[in-house]
């Protein structure tokens, strides 16, 4: 009986890797043990690998991929067929060209023509993709005139789906998709992603590639082996096996040499090693041009449990919400550690992976505990959002970025305020929602050791004294001034000049005959509650302004 694969948690990326092939492994059917820090199979699994590792990856990311988004346009060809093309219309014109666009985007792209070579059949794609014509409508025509064109196209629709959804097209075109969505993130320019391959088929190259060294390594007499592998310490005969073809980790040792010590090369993996890194993509989750990865090395089981469960909330959201990472990490924590993050967590890396780069986060247990108890402020920020130029900002993802980095919120609400000020249109939010952000940055703020002893609302009575001084100034016809005031408010709240910011509070109340509020004793006592009182008094200061191209109303 051959000796059973055991393959040990080390660093982050490697235990992605790890996860991953335990993933693919499970998918398959084939028997994977895991106990405490390893996984540990049978080199039987291995026989066959590269068709478990396509039909895992095609498999798990199958909504995102360009073959399935070709597929999915079957329900809109049957639709409107179904009602014979009585409720066909300008709208339905517009979807029609906008598939067409698509499909013919992706059918004559390099990808899928590599894909077609693999493929017997006898249909003619590019020969379809060449007859799909965008459907021109002039403004005095009937719509029923261009009813036999929109069918003719319908036709050529279900011929290509027909063609896609063959078994041997998911397997190939399927595996391209995956190669340029998602394997392409983790690792680059060896086997099928080498630009010289020789070898065609993706299967057969990842085969020679990764899975038949290591099952000669494993058989191999290593008695005279004389190096050691850089990430397991297995026994190893030549360097030839180096780091990089991993995307932002490795470097080409042949062109720099000053990256390792004495200019001599001695980071290089066995066979194995480099199959579980090829496994990277499957272990860590990847949305469009985003991945993330919780590298909670505390247990095999816990790796391996919490980062599926992220994989699961993420794409169990609505495609618009596919994206907000940070929300299926917090659910997926939320589920999968429960109360335990209270007694037993300890400090876990988050790994990030942004605009082709890798970025790190600690999720400490404070930070944890805080998101845990700020669940229902947390969730009326979700559809929150702020326009800086071109660019979308989501408020709730900018909020868990500054929880997990152990930042304070208050240069986000000085930026949230200054913009609902000055221009509330790119201002996807209102200011219950900046008060939701104090709030949340008061439990920060005592997690991390400062308002400790504080136990009024301090958030919640300077956002209603700032309310009712408003009121105060609308009772008086004043409303107008208001804007000014929070300016210089904001201002002496960013300089953290207390005096300035006292002298502008005690003019608006000697204007409007009330006395100040006790609680701005307690902005004097510390710099953090002065912020914390003064950006909610500003916010209620501004309570309630309108504008009908902002999303003014509550965020429910």
């Amino acid at each position: 009986m051959s000796e059973k694969i055991r393959i040990s948690l080390a660093d982050w990326q490697f235990n992605a890797g790890v996860v991953g092939l335990h993933n693919i492994l499970k998918y398959a059917g084939d028997e994977v043990v895991v106990k405490e820090n390893y996984i540990e199979f049978e080199p039987e699994c291995l026989e066959g690998f590269e068709t478990k590792y396509f039909n895992y990856l095609i498999d798990k990311y199958w909504e995102i991929l360009s073959i399935n988004k070709i597929i999915s346009i079957e329900e809109f060809v049957a639709y409107y067929e179904d009602s014979d093309f009585e409720e066909f219309d300008k709208e339905g014109l517009d979807t029609t060209n906008k598939y067409i666009d698509e499909v013919k985007k992706y059918l004559k792209s390099n990808s899928y023509k590599t894909a077609y070579g693999l493929i017997n059949s006898d249909e003619d794609i590019l020969g379809l993709e060449k007859s799909l014509k965008t459907i021109k409508f002039k403004e005095k025509q009937d719509i029923n005139d261009i009813i036999p064109k929109v069918q003719e196209t319908f036709d050529i629709f279900k011929q290509i789906i027909k063609f896609l959804k063959k078994e041997v097209s998911r397997k190939y075109i399927g595996a391209v998709n995956v190669i340029y969505t998602i394997i392409n993130n983790a690792w680059d320019g060896v086997c099928f992603l080498n630009r010289q391959t020789k070898e065609k088929d993706m299967y057969i190259d990842y085969r020679n590639y990764f899975v038949v060294p290591t099952l000669e390594y494993l058989k191999a007499d290593k008695s005279r082996f004389k190096y050691t592998c850089f990430s397991c310490d297995r026994e190893m005969n030549d360097f030839n096996n180096d780091l990089s073809f991993l995307v932002n980790t490795g470097f080409d040792v042949s062109r720099k040499t000053s990256h390792v010590w004495n200019f001599q090369n001695d980071v290089a993996v066995c066979p194995v090693c480099k199959l579980v890194y090829s496994c990277v993509p499957a272990g860590m989750n990847y949305i469009y041009d985003n991945g993330i990865y919780v590298n909670d090395n505390s247990s095999m089981e816990n790796a391996i449990n919490i980062n599926n469960k992220i994989f699961k909330e993420i794409y169990k959201q609505k495609d618009e919400d596919k994206k907000l990472t940070y929300r299926a990490l917090v659910n997926a924590i939320n589920k999968e550690y429960n109360d335990r993050i209270k007694y037993e967590l300890a400090d876990i890396q988050l790994v990030r992976y942004v605009n082709g780069k890798y970025r790190f986060n600690i999720l400490s247990r404070k930070s944890l505990e805080v998101i845990r108890d700020s669940m229902i402020e947390l969730d009326r920020l979700i559809n929150c959002s702020l326009k800086e130029i071109d660019t979308y900002f989501n408020i709730y993802e900018l909020v868990i970025d500054r929880l997990l980095n152990s930042q304070n919120m208050f240069t986000l609400v000085q930026k949230l305020l200054y913009y609902k000020l000055s221009v509330p249109k790119n201002c996807y939010y209102n200011t219950f929602n900046i008060v939701d952000i104090l709030q949340i940055n008061k439990k920060f703020m005592k997690g991390v050791g400062y308002m400790k002893d504080l136990e009024k609302d301090i958030v919640k009575l300077g956002n209603t004294s700032g309310y009712y001084l408003r009121e105060k100034y609308r009772s008086k016809g004043a409303i107008d001034k208001l804007s000014g005031i929070s300016y210089r408010l904001l201002n002496a709240l960013k300089t953290n000049n207390t005096d300035s910011f006292m002298d502008t509070l005690l003019n608006c109340y000697l204007y409007a005959k009330l006395p100040v509020p006790e609680v701005f004793l307690d902005a004097l006592r510390s710099e953090e509650q002065f912020k914390t009182i003064g950006y909610a008094f500003v916010a209620g200061l501004i309570e309630g302004e309108k504008n009908e191209e902002n999303g003014g109303e509550i965020n429910e």
